[in-house]
């Protein structure tokens, strides 16, 4: 089997908090012990945070890893965006804009080996992985989520798909109904304190849910997904959207 996660940070500031605290957002993160996590919001060196590098943080807090950070804003003097942490090697990297008007988006797309040591044979084979954080427009998400997903298809083998879409399950799972893909992370992790809102999400191909859990935790305005997956044996379908 195989550990992802996705999380929000929101740059190491917890709901109702005054001030960022990046310390206890990385040891959050790193706990999830996750073979793949994927982290929005992140900042580097941004002075509202302390000009910390949140993805070096939690990179350095985990087990041996390689990191990706895509920018999306600059930030009081600093870059605000995605990143994506691996227990292994991350190859064949792009850092994909998503169309829309408002905040710029990105998607980080890379293929993925685990190292030894993270899990059997079939979890070590390669695969294709994608973080990302959509639009706050309803809307605009949606068609970004498509263009996403469609793009894909340019990628080999089995695919997971990591991110707050900003968008709720009735649009999330029958967009991926229709594109040939399975969002399986259905658990409301919005806001921290009581969450009542699915907007963060776990979308595959080729490989299939063992176990999902959002953890109790309170570092960002946002719980974590983690998710244990397994490989498929279902053939790949293509998008057609």
């Amino acid at each position: 089997m195989m550990r992802v996660a996705t999380f929000n940070v929101r740059h190491g500031l917890a709901e109702g908090a005054a001030e960022p605290a990046p310390e206890a957002t990385t040891a959050v993160a790193a706990a999830l012990r996750a073979d793949v996590l994927a982290l929005q919001e992140l900042d580097v060196g941004v002075r509202r945070s302390g000009g910390t590098d949140q993805i070096a943080m939690v990179r350095a807090a985990s087990e041996p890893s390689s990191a990706r950070f895509a920018r999306t804003l600059d930030v009081d003097g600093g870059a605000y965006g995605v990143g994506l942490v691996v227990r292994g090697v991350l190859s064949e990297v792009e850092d994909r804009p998503l169309s829309g008007a408002g905040e710029p988006r990105v998607a980080i797309i890379a293929r993925v080996e685990l190292a030894d040591g993270a899990g059997d044979g079939d979890r070590r084979a390669p695969f294709t992985v994608a973080a990302t954080h959509l639009q706050n427009d309803r809307r605009v998400a949606r068609t970004q989520l498509v263009e996403l997903l469609t793009a894909l298809d340019e990628r080999p083998g089995p695919t997971v798909v990591l991110g707050d879409f900003n968008l709720p399950p009735f649009v999330v799972e029958g967009t991926c109904a229709e594109l040939g893909w399975d969002a399986v992370a259905n658990t409301a992790t919005f806001p921290a304190r009581s969450p009542s809102v699915q907007i963060d999400w776990v979308v595959v191909r080729g490989f299939e849910l063992v176990a999902v859990v959002v953890p109790d935790v309170r570092v960002s305005d946002h719980r974590p997904v983690v998710a244990e997956l397994r490989p498929s044996t279902g053939p790949r379908v293509p998008s057609t959207g």
